[in-house]
Parts: C-alpha cells; structure tokens; sequence
C-alpha cells in the first residue's frame, strides 16, 4: 500500500498494519514453539526491519500477549488463575489471596521475571481493581483466524484483512496524526488511552474501538513493557498511536489536504 498519510506525514519509522490471516509467509519472522516472546517484538521488526512477522496460538507463548492478538482470553479459567493475574496486576505478593500459591509461582518463573511477580505491574493499585479491569475492562475476542501479522505498511496488498494500522511517532508527528484524526471525527474525544498493558494498546484496544460507529485512535508505550521496548528498538521519546481501520482509512482520503499543508506545519518538520 501507498499510504497517503505516510507521503505527508514522513515518519521516521514505518507504519505497521495488524493484519488477520490464515497463512503466513514462509520468511516471516515468528518466536519458536514454547519460546516466550513479547509480541511487541513483532511490531519492532516489522517497523524497524521491514520483516512481516507473525503469530498463531501455538507460538505465542504469553497469555497476555494471546489475548492482545485475539487468540483468547485466559485469565479468569479459574479462580485461581483470576487471583494470580489480579495479584500480578496489581501489587504482587501484597495482593495474592493465595500466599503459598503464589510464592511457589515466583520460585518457578524465568530469575528475570521474580520481582515482577513479587511486586506487581502496579496498573492497579489492589487486586479488586484489576479483577474488575480483567473481567469487565479488557477487550475480549476469539478471532476465527489462524495468524495475526504484523506487516510494514508499505508491503500490505488490497486483499488485506488490515484491522488497524500502528504507527510509531515521536511528539511531532503524533501531533500531526491526533490533528487529522480530529479533523476528520466528530466531537473532541480523539484519542483513548486505555489503562493496561501496551500489547492491547496496538492490538485489542484497537479491535474493540473499530466496531464503534465513531472509532478513536489508541495511544499505547505507557507501560514498563512498551517503555523497555521502545528503548532498546525506537528510542525514549517514541509512542504509539493505533489507528482502528475505519478511521485509518477516513483519515487517508483527507491526508492530502490536511494540517500536513500549512506553513506552520512545515516549520516544524523542516
């Protein structure tokens, strides 16, 4: 694709489109069987490497990272299974209703992944909070489909399921994106920013906004996960805004007439 927005805008990193599927191509990149992968790894190899990259329900080892894509939600199988996540969401060990339970999870996890477990994510702040953000607040699907691609945009076909199109901006062109967006939406509510982890900010979020009749963009990088990340691949200042593929596609037919045109706009870019 020949994006309209990408020829305007410029940005310094490429667009990634999420793209549902049942093949993959032979060379995409995909995590090995078993391997754990965070699939904002996906993103950053396309965007940062121009690979198409991938993942079913087999190789994506991370619960979390299987709901984000639309392969299931896990969380609540059990009560026990809420407990660990909601005690994980929240403040760890300190939330836990199952302390023996849970100590024996820290001793079986990755040395690197302990004191996540023993502190907590902290996107809650106990874990009835994050037992209702689990069971009410998380986007939930069960896609009918056997991949979800991460494709560099300039490398997706017309027959293409795209589902939402990530791009990874710095201040500037966020500013530019959220302006076109609202110029084409009404009402000034523009931009989500859902609470949790930033696999769902590029992915699910993004789903549950496109069924809307009015669908936002969705900012994500604002957790520890995506913040590490972005580090190691873009750089410090690098977020995501998501665009749900109805407004990615209003926002194109308007790109070549937009605030991308102005002298100020120039200045800023120049």
């Amino acid at each position: 694709m020949e994006s309209v927005i990408v020829k305007n805008l410029r940005p310094e990193f490429e667009p990634v489109a999420i793209v549902w599927s049942d093949r993959i191509p032979d060379d995409a990149f995909q995590f090995k069987n078993g391997k754990f992968g965070c699939i904002l790894y996906l993103l950053a190899e396309a965007s940062t490497r121009g690979k198409i990259a991938g993942g079913n329900r087999e190789n994506i080892v991370c619960a979390g990272g299987r709901a984000a894509l639309g392969f299931g939600v896990e969380f609540d199988e059990s009560d026990e299974s809420l407990d660990r996540y909601a005690s994980l969401f929240s403040k760890g060990i300190r939330s836990t209703n199952n302390l023996a339970e849970y100590q024996a999870l820290i001793e079986s996890v990755p040395k690197n992944w302990k004191s996540m477990f023993e502190y907590g994510e902290r996107m809650h702040c106990n874990a009835e909070l994050a037992k209702g953000w689990l069971l009410h607040g998380l986007p939930r699907y069960d896609i009918q489909y056997k991949y979800v691609l991460f494709k560099p945009l300039s490398k997706t076909e017309p027959d293409d399921n795209i589902q939402a199109v990530i791009f990874p901006v710095n201040p500037v062109e966020l500013s530019g994106l959220v302006t076109l967006a609202g110029s084409v939406m009404k009402g000034t509510d523009t931009v989500r920013v859902p609470q949790g982890a930033d696999c769902h900010s590029i992915a699910s979020f993004a789903y549950a906004e496109a069924e809307l009749t009015a669908p936002r963009a969705v900012m994500g990088m604002l957790r520890n996960d995506g913040r590490e990340v972005m580090r190691r691949r873009f750089r410090d200042e690098i977020l995501t805004l998501t665009l749900p593929a109805p407004l990615f596609f209003q926002m194109e037919q308007e790109a070549d007439d937009c605030i991308f045109h102005i002298p100020s706009w120039e200045k800023l870019v120049s």
